[in-house]
């Protein structure tokens, strides 16, 4: 059987032979959709509101932020252009190594003119081609992006991100013994919506993180450069996060956002349901150093998912 399969123009579903896991990524953005282990699991959450037609990028799944995270350059959308512009299937086969089913995914910016701007805009000065690879195993999905400067100028101030959305069981996002986040004890953390008389910035001494209002906080630890991580995602129900990164091939800083939209931000999203709050958590490992990447060499950046 065909390693990948066209479901409709806009989504490829990647099915590993061996167990029945599969993924579905839409070619708007590349973005990984769904991912269901072997046992029947579904580990990412997509909103029932989101818009699959390819008109914008889609709320929820893995998607891809890059040059940027955030707005810092006002000239291009939030997050960049990735997860906006349509993506080509590149190849699809079975890893000798592990037989995972694999698929790769291709942008290049002569094909797509949308949400670009600045230095990056048609005509300027930065130039890439983005490879983004998505491997499927029976409770594992591996994806991996690959970004290679193909201009005369070094790329400055990029950031890449995995903006994952996880799919929480039972509805139990706000329990905070059936969903946190373990392994960032230690970590300093900025948080863009601290709560009355919390602090902006601190060092975070719980073993847990837990939703218990609006959350939105990096996590970074220059002395931890690969992300390690537990999530919990159910009363019985773990995935298990590794992250790690290579900028001009020397090992990058990864940080991790953890955010869940709470009351008011989640009514405030015309493409995620007023209660879906209480459905997901996005754990999302980046490269938000700003590392410059020189002529000709590539920024590599990949996450595991591991269900258990």
């Amino acid at each position: 059987m065909p390693t990948a399969v066209t479901e409709n123009p806009m989504f490829i579903k990647i099915t590993h032979a061996g167990s029945g896991a599969n993924a579905t990524v839409s070619l708007t953005g590349a973005t990984v959709k769904s991912f269901v282990t072997a046992g029947g699991k579904e580990v990412i959450f997509c909103s029932r509101l989101a818009k699959l037609d390819g008109s914008k990028a889609i709320r929820g799944g893995i998607p891809l932020c890059f040059p940027q995270f955030g707005q810092p350059d006002k000239s291009m959308p939030q997050h960049g252009f990735l997860r906006a512009n349509q993506w080509k299937q590149g190849k699809s086969y079975e890893d000798e190594a592990t037989g995972a089913a694999v698929c790769d995914f291709v942008l290049t910016l002569t094909d797509n003119m949308r949400d670009r701007g600045g230095k990056w805009a048609p005509g300027g000065e930065y130039k890439c081609e983005a490879i983004y690879c998505v491997k499927v195993e029976a409770e594992k999905l591996t994806t991996t992006l690959t970004v290679t400067n193909t201009g005369d100028k070094t790329i400055e101030g990029q950031q890449a991100l995995f903006h994952t959305y996880y799919e929480i069981e039972d509805k139990k996002a706000m329990d905070k013994d059936a969903c946190n986040v373990k392994g960032l004890k230690g970590y300093s953390v900025v948080d863009k919506s601290p709560g009355e008389g919390e602090p902006a910035e601190f060092i975070q001494e719980d073993e847990l993180v837990f939703v218990y209002k609006e959350i939105d906080r990096i996590y970074s630890n220059p002395l931890k450069p690969d992300l390690d991580l537990m999530i919990s995602t159910g009363s019985n129900s773990k995935v298990k996060l590794e992250a790690s990164g290579k900028v001009n091939g020397v090992s990058a800083a990864t940080s991790v956002v953890v955010w869940n939209p709470y009351i008011e931000k989640a009514k405030s999203l015309g493409d995620f349901g007023d209660e879906q709050y209480h459905e997901m958590l996005c754990v999302e490992p980046g490269l938000l150093n700003n590392d410059p990447l020189s002529s000709g060499n590539t920024m590599v950046f990949e996450q595991v998912i591991t269900a258990l």
